[in-house]
């Protein structure tokens, strides 16, 4: 048999590929992280859909029985820090895979944001999982597992930010103005920091 190792991107149905939703709609069983759970229940409705396990040998003993196994990896499964042990695992025990790619979460929701990677003069770094400050005429852009509360521990800066949550809309204002949305959306997104988002106007 052979499993399909599909990336979701950030989530949004819109930057979901032909061949993962291909992949989906042909599938018997999906198991997703959770972020990308309602994904895979809209593409797949005739599957069952679970959680994928942590420990990548329970993750083989759900996949390797189903008729049609799909693994749903939010981002693109080779930037995914799952994708080499379950791959390996499932290697391990004679099952071969298929990989099909999707846009990374970091470039993906800079995108939405209108954050180029390259805007002669000012340089973008894109990173995962830890605030980097950025220095003069440099911008980071940086995944957060919680918009809401990355803002808040940042806050009270006048650093030109803008907060893109998966699958909403695009905040800019100052990093203080965002620590200090009441409602702003929690859950993961990217957290842009410094002139670029200035430059580029309103989202």
């Amino acid at each position: 048999m052979t499993v399909v190792l599909v990336g979701a991107g950030p989530g949004d149905p819109d930057l979901l590929t032909l061949r993962a939703e291909a992949a989906l709609a042909s599938a018997t069983l999906v198991a997703a992280d959770e972020a990308v759970i309602p994904l895979a229940q809209a593409f797949a409705p005739g599957a069952r859909v679970a959680p994928a396990p942590a420990d990548p040998g329970a993750l083989v003993d759900l996949l390797a029985p189903a008729a049609a196994a799909v693994r749903l990896y939010r981002g693109d499964p080779w930037l995914h820090p799952s994708f080499a042990a379950e791959s390996a695992a499932l290697a391990a025990r004679g099952v071969t895979t298929e990989a099909v790619p999707a846009p990374p979460v970091e470039t993906a929701l800079a995108g939405a944001a209108g954050v180029p990677a390259h805007h002669r003069p000012l340089a973008v770094t894109l990173t995962l999982g830890t605030a980097v400050s950025p220095g003069p005429g440099r911008t980071v852009a940086v995944e957060v597992p919680d918009l809401a509360a990355a803002c808040e521990r940042l806050g009270a800066d006048d650093t030109p930010a803008a907060a893109v949550p998966a699958g909403g809309s695009v905040l800019r204002a100052t990093l203080a103005e965002l620590a200090a949305v009441a409602d702003l959306q929690g859950g993961p997104g990217l957290l842009v920091l410094g002139p670029t988002t200035l430059a580029l106007g309103a989202g």
